[in-house]
């Protein structure tokens, strides 16, 4: 049997003392009611690799009731408290930390793109829902098994190989904007989406129209604020899922050397990003994708005030 990681000391050594604090008021509340409690996603696996900073969202799982967890949580510490009791999630805006709570769950999908239907669950089946293997790591912060890794799915292993990869056969089917995750990661990280999982996405890049263009414009918006966006939609053109937006964009040389120029000149904004992306289309086809992203009229005519910006 492997030996059991513990992040205990790296969690202390590398997270900002006001995230730490943070936790650990999460977790006294937790402990009192009896409930399991786990730090979970994106800050697990950068704290693996040695990329801890001080810009997080700090997302806990809970085996029980996230929203009254939270709701305690902000009787005790304050914050401004956003609920989602359909998948049973609270956000905490607190200064510059956000904490999210979720309930530790299980989804089913009732047809291709669908939000899922969400049931209570283990920290293991939560971790088996989610996108790809390096972000379906846990840490346990309940005092008996405070700083444990569970690494159910094969987390560490992956991270070990720069790999992405997705945890089941159907994880692009269930939820195609998973395909723009999977590319954006791939490029943040310096990692390779693994070859099985590349297969999959080449094979369901066409899923993108199940999701529906609200959820695809914020994959973009998700993109646009990425160090060097323009290496995440050149991989996103080459893999086809670019098109997906709209036939007529392009991510080629024209855009990345118009790229670095905006962030040579300070005027690198995601609007800004947004204004060259969109620069080649015609009206017609900036209606097209605007429409198809669900941008309001006043959005829409902010993107072509930019776009004049850039002449």
């Amino acid at each position: 049997m492997p030996k059991q990681i513990n992040l205990a000391e790296k969690i202390e050594r590398s997270l900002p003392a006001e995230a730490i604090a943070l936790i650990k008021k999460a977790t006294a509340i937790a402990e009192s009611k009896n409930l399991p409690l786990y730090l979970v996603g994106g800050i697990v696996r950068d704290l693996l690799l040695g990329q801890a900073n001080g810009n997080f969202d700090i997302d806990l799982v809970v085996e029980g009731d996230a929203v009254a967890l939270a709701t305690d949580f902000v009787e005790k510490a304050g914050g401004k408290l956003t609920t989602h009791k359909m998948f049973n999630t609270a956000k905490i805006a607190l200064d510059k930390w956000t904490v999210d709570f979720a309930t530790a769950r299980t989804e089913t999908y009732a047809r291709p793109g669908a939000l899922p239907l969400v049931t209570p669950g283990t920290i293991k089946t939560d971790l088996f829902r989610r996108d790809f293997t390096v972000n379906a790591m846990a840490v346990g912060l309940s005092p008996a098994h405070y700083g444990e890794l569970y690494d159910r799915y094969g987390g560490m292993k992956d991270l070990g190989k720069k790999y992405i990869r997705v945890l089941h056969g159907n994880s692009f089917v269930d939820d195609a904007t998973r395909i723009w995750r999977a590319i954006r990661y791939e490029q943040r990280l310096g990692f390779q989406i693994e070859p099985d999982t590349l297969q999959l996405l080449k094979r369901n890049v066409k899923q993108m129209k199940t999701v529906g263009g609200f959820r695809l414009r914020h994959e973009l918006e998700l993109v646009l604020k990425e160090q060097q966006p323009e290496k995440v939609l050149a991989r996103a053109d080459e893999l086809g899922a670019l098109q997906e937006l709209h036939t007529s964009l392009k991510a080629d040389d024209w855009l990345a050397d118009r790229f670095q120029t905006a962030r040579d000149s300070g005027r690198a904004t995601p609007d800004f990003y947004l204004g060259l992306l969109t620069y080649r289309l015609t009206d017609d086809e900036i209606l097209e994708i605007t429409k198809f992203l669900r941008f309001t009229a006043a959005e829409a005519l902010a993107i072509h005030e930019i776009r004049k910006l850039i002449i």
